[in-house]
């Protein structure tokens, strides 16, 4: 089997992306079983995540002002992070109108990645490349569904994560595998 993109050693941590995408699918799982508390946590998530987010860029602006001279940017961007995660919390409704779209745009990014990394899958010589480009069109079609329409987004955004997860799951697994196939032929 000749390779289009050579691999300058062997890979060894190949069971690494297997190991991911085995917590994804089960994850995927657990979201479909669960799905009232999953959506919930999520919204919850989001509003922490946010936060979060801008107490770092709030922490890397004060410790760099003396460094970085765009240092007021991250303080102002951390700070109106830090409230409208504040906020979020505190309007679990609107946090999850917020999470519907967010996760709409995240899909889109996740898409576009996949079916851009199937392409690297193809010049690496990887036969089921094809899989991760699939993948990837799907991820895109289900977050279209998310972002022109929220109300389908509302009542069916727990499925939609659990199907992307649940391939992005697959995705890894199958890349791992490969991976470990072209170690194999490396060996000889």
């Amino acid at each position: 089997m000749e390779t289009l993109y050579k691999l300058q050693n062997r890979i060894k941590d190949w069971w690494i992306p297997v190991l991911t995408g085995v917590v994804l699918v089960f994850a995927a799982l657990w979201i479909i079983f669960f799905p009232i508390t999953s959506f919930v946590g999520l919204a919850v998530l989001f509003g922490w995540g946010l936060f979060a987010q801008g107490g770092f860029n709030f922490a890397f602006a004060v410790r760099s002002r003396h460094v970085f001279k765009a240092w007021i940017w991250y303080l102002m961007f951390g700070l109106i992070e830090m409230v409208l995660g504040a906020y979020l919390l505190f309007q679990p409704e609107l946090a999850a109108q917020a999470l519907i779209l967010y996760l709409g745009f995240w899909f889109t990014y996740m898409g576009i990645s996949r079916i851009s990394f199937s392409f690297v899958m193809k010049d690496m010589g990887i036969k089921n490349w094809w899989w991760t480009l699939v993948g990837g069109i799907l991820t895109l079609l289900l977050a279209s569904f998310v972002i022109l329409n929220p109300v389908f987004g509302l009542f069916s955004l727990v499925y939609l994560i659990s199907f992307s997860i649940f391939v992005m799951g697959l995705m890894a697994i199958s890349f791992g595998r490969e991976l470990k196939k072209l170690n194999q032929l490396l060996e000889i």
